[in-house]
């Protein structure tokens, strides 16, 4: 009754990917609950480039279930190396190798979290508002067998997962792991293409998917492919200009990279979108994707089997053991500013723009439901908070 966990957690700015300096640190937040996550997580933070100019830095998270134990623990894994269990261990010294192979571009510290599921949102949202993290990422609640089928579920893991989405001071990916389902290959001792894909149809969260997207894409090893998905007839609508000059200016800034590659499909309805989904997702190794999206035809009818809602739409098909492919999925959400804080910028903006430009309008239109993704329009330029 009088001590709220979750108010030290409140982030005050948007940490996001598509809103931070490209040439600052990028700061990610990686979690993991068993051996199984973590070839699959070292993969992520290889293809998320790091260099001198733009350096990266981890922090692992690993989180273990509290029992026979009084009081929640959280620790950082170094300063209690051989108190700490096993997977923490093995975690640490993941790290130790990825930054000795990444030296001078990337730093990482590991943290163990023992406590209850119902509380563990809290170590993680702390952690991620200490680290000042730019997107942290959580295992899927699913783990896939060999055969390609669903070998368990964890529904505190899941209620975990959403807990952290809703509580979050950054942006958050849930990760769909099928590495099993290709041996785990390594991004940094294969030869082979590391091939990744972004879903793009329109919102805030695609908008991050894309922005991470286009980090990877920097990688030497990484071929990334930008899917446009557009409905038939609604070519010339506002957010259909917004997006295109947001891809433009992704694309310019990457224009000398020919792995990078874009493509546009013309849909329908749903059943082409989930028909293309099906049948051209094959030979990727990675697919990212938005939580959530605005109004579209082709999404209509599809929530309805929605089995995860933590996934929203198209990141619940992707993560069907139906679907033809044995990709990795990285469904993103975008941090938004809810509440007081959001109330806060509102008013702040609205005395802002009346002072700097009386001719503006005072009301500031908020587009979408809860989220903070409105802009002022100046002599035609767009600024968006």
């Amino acid at each position: 009754m009088l001590y709220d966990p979750e108010k030290q957690c409140v982030s005050e700015k948007r940490s996001t990917i598509h809103h931070s300096n490209s040439s600052l640190e990028f700061r990610i937040l990686v979690c993991i609950h068993n051996p199984e996550n973590i070839p699959t997580m070292m993969n992520i933070l290889e293809v998320t480039y790091a260099s001198e100019m733009n350096p990266v830095a981890v922090t692992a998270m690993v989180l273990i279930e509290l029992v026979g134990r009084s009081t929640p623990v959280l620790v950082r894994t170094d300063k209690y190396r051989g108190e700490t269990p096993l997977l923490a261990d093995q975690v640490l010294n993941s790290l130790i190798q990825y930054e000795a192979r990444n030296e001078g571009c990337t730093t990482a510290q590991s943290y163990t979290s023992m406590s209850q599921f119902q509380t563990m949102h809290d170590d993680i949202c702390r952690i991620a508002i200490d680290k000042r993290a730019n997107i942290l990422i959580l295992p899927f609640h699913k783990k896939w067998a060999i055969s390609g089928k669903i070998e368990s579920t964890s529904s505190p893991i899941q209620n975990l997962n959403i807990h952290v989405l809703n509580k979050a001071p950054c942006s958050v990916g849930i990760l769909i792991d099928r590495g099993i389902l290709t041996g785990f290959t390594s991004v940094r001792t294969s030869q082979l293409k590391f091939h990744v894909a972004v879903l793009f149809l329109s919102g805030s969260d695609d908008l991050e998917a894309l922005a991470y997207s286009f980090r990877m894409g920097k990688h030497e090893r990484v071929h990334l492919t930008i899917i446009r998905l557009l409905v038939s007839g609604d070519e010339n609508s506002k957010d259909i200009k917004f997006d295109n000059n947001v891809i433009h200016e992704y694309r310019q800034a990457n224009k000398e990279n020919d792995r990078i590659t874009y493509e546009e499909r013309v849909l329908t309805d749903g059943l082409c979108l989930s028909s293309y989904m099906s049948s051209n997702l094959e030979h990727y190794n990675l697919i990212l994707v938005g939580k959530t999206h605005q109004d579209s035809p082709l999404l209509q009818g599809l929530g309805e089997w929605n089995e995860c809602p933590e996934l929203g739409v198209m990141g619940d098909m992707l993560a069907s053991p139906y679907l033809k492919t044995k990709a990795s999925v990285l469904v993103i959400q975008q941090h938004k500013l809810r509440g007081k804080l959001l109330s806060k910028n509102m008013r702040f903006l609205r005395s802002k723009s009346s002072s700097i430009y009386p001719e503006l309008p005072t009301k500031i239109i908020c587009q979408g439901v809860k989220t903070d993704s409105f802009y002022i329009s100046v002599d035609g330029s767009r600024h968006s908070y």
